[in-house]
C-alpha cells in the first residue's frame, strides 16, 4: 500500500472534516436572510439585507452605521459555501482512501504463494528487495583520512567518535538502514563525505546525516557553517535531504534530539 499517499488522504480528510464542523457551528451564530451587495453608481458599495416577515419577503438596506450586520450575512454564506464544499472533498476522499486499500499493488506480490513467489519478479519491490538494492548502491568507507581515535558500533563498524558510535547504534536499535561516510557529489562538482546515508523505508527516501561534534571550537564552527552552506547550495537542504547535529564543550550530545529527528523524519 502506498502509505505515504494514503496517510496524505486521511490527513487531508481530518482538514476537511475540521472546516466542515468549524463552519457550521460558525453558522448557527450568524443571523437569518440573505445578502445582496451591489455597486452604486459602479463605485460605492451597497448592501441589501432580505429576510422573511411573517410569511412575506422583505428587503431593507444595510446603513453603514450598521456594517456588522452585511459582515455576519457575508460571513454566514462563505461558511455555507465552505461547509458544503469540505462535505463533498470529505466524501472524495474517503472514496480515495478506500481505493488504495482495496487495490494495494504492493501487496499482489505478497498474495502469491511462496512458491510462485520465488518465479516472479515484482515490479514494486518488496521492503527487504528495496533495502538490499538501497546497500548496493549507497557504499560507505568512502572518506580515506586516517582514524585518530576509533569506536565500534553494535554492527561491529568502525567509526571514529562516540558521538558517531551513539549515532550508528541509535539507527541500528530503531531498525533504519544506513551507512558510514558515504560520498556525494554536490553542484560545484567537488565530493563530501557527510558522517551517515540514511534509508526512510516506508517513504524509500535516502536522506543524509552530518554530526558537527566541536563546535565550540572558532575555526571547526566556521568551516561547519561553510559545509551546510555549500549543501544547501547543491539542493541537500535541512530536513529535506539533511539531518544535522551538533554538541561542543558543555554541550553534550543530546541522544533525545537524536531520537526526535529518527521519529520525525525516518520512521
Amino acid at each position: 500500500m502506498n502509505l505515504n499517499l494514503y496517510e496524505l488522504l486521511n490527513q487531508e480528510k481530518k482538514t476537511a472534516e475540521r472546516l466542515m464542523h468549524r463552519a457550521e457551528k460558525e453558522m448557527k451564530r450568524m443571523p437569518g436572510g440573505t445578502l445582496e451587495a451591489r455597486l452604486t453608481k459602479g463605485k460605492y458599495p451597497q448592501y441589501v439585507h432580505t429576510s422573511s416577515v411573517n410569511g412575506k419577503r422583505v428587503s431593507k438596506y444595510i446603513s453603514k452605521k450598521n456594517l456588522k450586520l452585511a459582515r455576519q450575512l457575508a460571513q454566514r454564506d462563505y461558511d455555507r459555501d465552505l461547509m458544503r464544499a469540505a462535505a463533498q472533498l470529505t466524501e472524495a476522499l474517503e472514496t480515495a482512501s478506500n481505493a488504495i486499500r482495496e487495490y494495494d499493488l504492493e501487496a499482489i506480490y505478497q498474495k502469491e504463494k511462496s512458491i510462485r513467489r520465488n518465479l516472479i519478479t515484482p515490479l514494486i519491490p518488496t521492503d527487504e528487495m528495496f533495502i538490499e538494492q538501497w546497500y548496493e548502491e549507497h557504499h560507505g568507507a568512502q572518506n580515506s583520512l586516517p582514524m585518530t581515535n576509533s569506536y565500534t558500533t553494535i554492527r561491529g563498524e568502525t567509526v571514529r567518535s562516540k558521538s558517531e558510535k551513539m549515532i550508528a547504534d541509535a539507527y541500528h536499535m530503531a531498525g533504519i538502514p544506513y551507512v558510514y561516510e558515504p560520498s556525494v557529489c554536490l553542484a560545484n562538482g567537488h565530493g563530501r563525505r557527510p558522517d551517515f546515508a540514511v534509508l526512510n523505508v516506508r517513504l524509500r527516501k535516502t536522506m543524509y546525516h552530518e554530526h558537527f561534534g566541536m563546535m565550540d571550537d572558532d575555526e571547526y564552527r566556521q568551516h561547519a557553517i561553510l559545509k551546510m552552506r555549500e549543501y544547501n547550495r547543491s539542493g541537500y537542504r535541512a530536513g529535506e535531504v539533511m539531518l544535522y547535529t551538533f554538541e561542543g564543550e558543555g554541550i553534550p550530545f543530546d541522544q533525545d534530539e537524536l531520537d526526535e529527528l529518527i521519529r520525525a523524519f525516518l520512521m
